[in-house]
């Protein structure tokens, strides 16, 4: 039986990887800043900004995933918030790199998470891998995030960085909040709506890392359906996968400004992304289309 070393795999991702994982034959571990007996997989203790890690998590591991990352949306971003969001990321990245090397543990795959704020606001644009880096913290983030697993390869680890895009289930995530209005019957797009927005169901996200993993794929890849949509259509689309009729309202700009200052750019950012490099690799997208997605998630 291979096993899996997951950080951050207590998360909302983490887990349905990791019970994925568990249903295909994998045994699978978790790293997690504090013990505990009770949890549903072995923990092993790691403690990012004191850069300790428990020696016990590497024994006989076969694949390292790192999922870690503070929240994007959690808090308003203050200078302080922004060093944290980059730092969970860049420094759980080097401080596995720093054990694999010290520890000559060698998987055979690392897998990273990184995101399309990559590539910032680019309107209209098909954004695929190879595309350059935008502007902004979203961007300035994921760019460092990304570097900081180059520390990994250096080990001589083979590589594999998933950028996702919006990830959709009910209960977790911007889907469930996309979802407050419509309780009073209203859906709600951002600005003129139309941004694209590139989009995963929870099932393929986890389908994709796990494809990754079998296939032993290396380098940078979207981790979104082959089919964006402008966020209007996508407020649009939420009251009917619910059966329901609903208002759909535009948020304004300077509004949504004032309540949420830069990180007004998660919401009102355009990113078109080509999902064209994962599909080439093989992978069938369980949900390629949004109603699809949606219909299988609330209907």
């Amino acid at each position: 039986m291979e096993t899996v070393l997951i950080g951050g795999g207590s998360g909302f991702v983490g887990m349905h990887l990791s019970r994925r994982l568990r249903q295909q034959g994998y045994a699978v571990r978790h790293l997690s800043r504090s013990k505990r007996p009770d949890a549903e997989f072995p923990t092993f203790q790691w403690d990012v900004v004191a850069g300790t890690i428990d020696d016990a998590a590497f024994a006989n591991v076969d694949y390292v995933i790192n999922l870690t990352g503070a929240g994007i949306a959690d808090e308003r971003w203050t200078d302080a918030r922004k060093e944290v969001i980059i730092k969970s990321r860049t420094e759980s990245t080097r401080l596995l790199a720093r054990s694999l090397e010290r520890l000559g543990v060698l998987p055979k795959l690392y897998l990273s998470a990184s995101a399309i704020g990559y590539y910032g606001d680019r309107g209209e644009q098909l954004l695929t891998e190879q595309d350059a880096p935008g502007t902004g913290f979203l961007s300035e983030s994921c760019v460092l995030w990304e570097q900081s697993v180059e520390e990994v390869s250096k080990v001589g680890v083979p590589v594999f960085i998933n950028r996702t895009g919006i990830v959709l289930h009910p209960d977790e995530g911007a889907l469930e909040k996309m979802l407050i209005p419509l309780k009073v019957w209203t859906s709600t797009y951002f600005g003129d709506g139309q941004q694209y927005y590139s989009w995963i169901h929870i099932e393929d996200l986890i389908g994709v890392y796990t494809y990754a993993l079998e296939h032993q794929l290396t380098g940078i890849y979207n981790g979104t359906a082959p089919n964006p949509v402008r966020n209007k259509h996508f407020a649009e689309a939420l009251g009917p996968a619910m059966g329901k009729k609903a208002v759909v309202l535009p948020a304004p700009v300077p509004a949504l400004k004032v309540a949420l200052g830069e990180m007004s750019h998660t919401i009102l950012d355009s990113a078109r992304c080509s999902a064209t490099k994962i599909e080439g690799a093989g992978y069938r997208f369980a949900y390629p289309e949004l109603s699809q997605a949606l219909e299988q998630l609330l209907g």
